[in-house]
């Protein structure tokens, strides 16, 4: 069995699409760090969770961590803490072409492996009443940047370029080509 230690419902969707069996442990992280290039900042963010999963949790195995920022030239896009942040996060997108970059570490008895994928978004203008709408709704919490695809960002996006499992939260690909449930 695969444990999750992520709060994320797309991650947990993710894994259920691919048919892996897997519990999700919430687990409430300090994600205070200081913040480099997106890729570094993703790198450290997925191993800081490990280290402090495992401070408290010391007898898991099979275990998998993630962390997904959006990024909008190299501006660090994390989870909007309000409305407010949210707004701002989303009128910076419109129109323009975003990137979803994602680090997963996969914990196993015999071996540990850190991916870490990008995915970009070409989106169209937002109309401000579904911006709005979206924010009222607050389904952007929790999600690097605001960014839902698979919700208020679908019908504005003109290309994918990349991995739709990762502008989800996870390169679930990656994952199942090292995962092995009998491992």
């Amino acid at each position: 069995m695969l444990y999750l230690a992520s709060s994320s419902t797309s991650r947990a969707n993710l894994l259920k699409e691919a048919g892996i069996n897997f519990e999700q442990i919430f687990f409430n992280y300090d994600e205070n760090i200081k913040e480099e290039s997106p890729y570094l900042y993703t790198q450290k963010v997925v191993l800081e969770k490990q280290k402090q999963f495992f401070a408290k949790h010391s007898n898991f195995e099979s275990v998998l961590f993630a962390d997904s920022i959006v990024c909008i030239e190299n501006q660090i896009l994390t989870k909007p803490k309000n409305d407010e942040e949210a707004l701002k996060m989303l009128n910076m997108q419109s129109g323009r072409n975003i990137s979803v970059i994602n680090a997963m570490i996969l914990i196993l008895k015999n071996k540990k492996i850190i991916n870490l994928s990008k995915g970009d978004l070409m989106l169209d203008h937002f109309d401000n009443n579904d911006m709005l709408n979206y924010i009222d709704s607050k389904l952007y919490q929790n999600k690097a940047g605001g960014v839902m695809s698979e919700g208020f960002h679908k019908k504005y996006i003109k290309k994918i370029i990349g991995n739709q499992s990762t502008i989800l939260g996870l390169n679930i690909e990656i994952l199942k080509a090292f995962y092995d449930e009998n491992n």
